[in-house]
């Protein structure tokens, strides 16, 4: 296997554009990350790994090819360690690291990732950051999982002569526009890709109008598909089921991955769903935790009984109230095997939908709102099912959930049709991996 020749002294050789981007970077950028870092809590070593510094990572493997992979946050997460766990048993000598961009994605990573991978922070795209990176990493191949396109990231591979691959890719219409108004910094991007692994057509169309070449582009779906039937774990069902010693006969409402107004929303729903069945209880899971006193308030004001997860994790104390807050990230997936009735967020929202196919490897059905853009696929797999059920708003969220509150066992076969859509979506590993041998057979 040929070493990447990475030349890590010096400059770069900068385009104009590239020139101008960075020149932002160094003033704008700085500024923000100083003020982002100043409203987290995050861990410091998190931090120094954002600028390159993986001095404090207790585990760096080592082995042959070197692959660098790299997902956003916790869902990218969900679909690179398919992926991962596929390469690793193709190329068992390979040296395989996963960096992350959020605080709660790489948190996910260190806990779910193979013992062998190295979990690391995603370095910052200022060219000091991931000088360092590269020294540390030293890839033979870049794998990007989704949809996270950066120019300095690209120029040092590009500079280094390491192929990159892009696998689940999603490109929307929104972003095709926003990449469109920064051509000259984004088209070499897309222009450098080996191969475009992306999600559907819709994605395989907008990635080529942004430059990506017609024979580098192809459809192969998604890898986050193939591992979650396997994480539906009922024994994970059976250790919520005591921490919150839930009652047997608990008809159980799940709102997951809230933004915004969905937060207080769903709560509205639930309450007014609590004047039809007295039996309900409310698992509610906003997508940032920073919404949990916002959530609070609202329960305060209406002068509503709540009770949060984290209290009673740490007491011990039963589930004596209707709603639960959940305030903690990474258990929403284990959560949605509690459900009855299960509401996807970022969807009553403009967001575009999260991942709506979790709850189908539970065998359930789930509900959400309109704006379904990143997630068209999914939705239009699931509804080809009769897996999933779209409302317009909150209001008819309601209606729909009040006609269904009577047929819970009719809902159930509903939800057994969602997990058919899910295995209908699955076999996607195998076809990346061969993708992935074959651009580094190319390097030999």
């Amino acid at each position: 296997m040929k070493r990447s020749g990475l030349r890590l002294q010096g400059d770069l050789r900068l385009e104009p554009s590239l020139l101008l981007y960075n020149v932002l970077l160094s003033t704008a950028g700085s500024l923000a990350v100083k003020a982002m870092r100043a409203r987290t809590s995050e861990d410091r070593d998190f931090w120094r790994g954002r600028f390159g510094d993986y001095s404090g990572t207790t585990h760096l493997p080592v082995g042959s090819p070197r692959i660098w992979c790299h997902a956003a946050s916790v869902g990218e997460v969900s679909g690179a360690l398919p992926t991962i766990e596929g390469i690793l048993q193709a190329l068992p000598d390979a040296a395989v690291f996963l960096t992350v961009g959020t605080w709660q994605g790489y948190r996910a990573a260190s806990s779910r990732a193979p013992r062998s991978v190295g979990v690391l922070p995603f370095p910052l795209d200022f060219r000091g950051a991931l000088r360092k990176a590269f020294r540390t990493i030293r890839p033979d191949l870049y794998v990007a999982f989704e949809s996270e396109f950066w120019p300095n990231l690209a120029a040092f591979l590009r500079d280094g002569g390491v192929p990159s691959v892009l696998l689940n890719g999603r490109v929307t219409d929104r972003s095709v526009d926003r990449y469109s108004l920064m051509k000259p910094l984004f088209r070499p991007i897309f222009e450098q890709f080996e191969c475009l692994a992306m999600h559907s057509e819709a994605d395989r169309r907008n990635v080529l109008k942004l430059g990506a070449r017609p024979d580098r582009a192809l459809i192969l779906g998604s890898s986050k598909y193939d591992g979650l039937g396997t994480r539906a774990d009922p024994s994970r069902v059976a250790h919520w089921k005591q921490v919150l010693q839930l009652p047997e006969d608990a008809v159980v409402v799940i709102g997951g991955s809230l933004r915004r107004s969905e937060c207080t929303g769903l709560l509205d729903v639930f309450l007014k769903l609590g004047k039809i069945e007295k039996r309900l209880v409310g698992l509610f899971v906003p997508r940032h935790l920073e919404q949990i006193p916002n959530m609070v308030g609202w329960l305060e004001d209406k002068g509503v009984p709540f009770q949060l997860l984290s209290r009673i994790e740490a007491r011990g104390e039963p589930l004596r109230d209707a709603v639960l807050l959940v305030d903690r990230i990474g258990i929403l997936f284990d959560l949605y095997g509690l459900g009855d009735l299960i509401f996807c967020g970022g969807t009553l929202e403009p967001i575009g939908g999260h991942n709506i196919l979790e709850p189908a490897a539970w065998q359930k059905a789930v509900f959400y709102g309109p704006n379904v853009q990143k997630v068209q696929h999914e939705h239009l797999t699931l509804r080809s099912f009769g897996g999933s059920f779209e409302v317009r708003d909150a209001n008819e969220l309601l209606e729909t959930w009040s006609s269904w509150i009577g047929r819970l066992d009719m809902l159930r076969r509903h939800g057994e049709r969602a997990g058919q859509a899910l295995q209908a979506m699955g076999g996607v590993v195998p076809r990346q991996v061969r993708l992935i041998l074959s651009v580094l057979a190319g390097r030999r």
